[in-house]
């Protein structure tokens, strides 16, 4: 069943099937948000898809043909261009919905901040240390500037928040990432140059992709807040 040209496109689907299905009731209602989250998603999912572009360009990832459609643009396939999509569409839905149900929050905001400053000053020692691995240092100083600027120039008021919702996020990305990366398949949807990362597998998953993922989501969270406040 796996091995078909439709299965990135069909990882896609069942990625947004659930939230956008659950976007209309009336508990939750994200649907009333998806201004602020379009307007996000175009912002933070533009500047990915160039980083993608670039990264394709120089042989730092790519794609197997025999799990896409065939429809490509820039050398990404449809099924990359609508990853970008699917996943902060359904990361943030898991995001409203925490907030929804768990008001009172899972994480307190001083546990937040101190996670915060562990992991800025994690990822941007394992960034600096990596200089030589484009994908580790991309990432990883990515994720480290980002997190000084949102807890030190912006003062955001949502991380904890945030990681709750990520850390449940994490589970079905590591199913979708195991399967794009070549778990219960004869080979990878999407390949990486292990010259280029760290070399540590979660499974199959470079150890890289939860850093880029949290990066992807955080970025979008950050918009979102701000055009739903504004």
């Amino acid at each position: 069943m796996l091995e078909t040209k439709w299965l990135y496109l069909l990882l896609n689907l069942g990625t947004i099937s659930v939230p956008l299905l659950r976007s209309f009731e009336n508990k939750v209602a994200y649907y009333k948000s998806f201004p602020a989250l379009f307007k996000s998603m175009a912002i933070v999912s533009g500047v990915f898809l160039v980083w993608d572009i670039l990264f394709t360009d120089m042989g730092i990832w790519g794609f197997t043909p025999d799990y896409l459609s065939g429809i490509e643009l820039l050398g990404l396939p449809l099924g990359e261009y609508l990853f970008f999509i699917t996943v902060p569409f359904a990361c943030v839905f898991i995001y409203r919905v925490l907030q929804y149900f768990f008001p009172g929050n899972l994480m307190t905001p001083k546990a937040a901040s101190y996670f915060t400053e562990f992991l800025m000053v994690f990822s941007l020692a394992v960034g600096i240390t990596s200089y030589e691995k484009w994908y580790t240092v991309t990432t990883f100083l990515g994720l480290g500037t980002t997190l000084f600027l949102l807890k030190r120039v912006a003062k955001v008021d949502w991380l904890h928040k945030f990681y709750p919702a990520y850390g449940i996020a994490i589970l079905p990305f590591f199913l979708k990432n195991g399967i794009l990366t070549g778990s219960f398949l004869e080979t990878q949807v999407v390949w990486y140059n292990n010259a280029e990362n760290l070399g540590i597998r979660l499974g199959t998953i470079p150890f890289e992709d939860v850093f880029y993922g949290m990066l992807l989501i955080l970025g979008t969270v950050f918009f979102y807040e701000k055009f739903q406040r504004s």
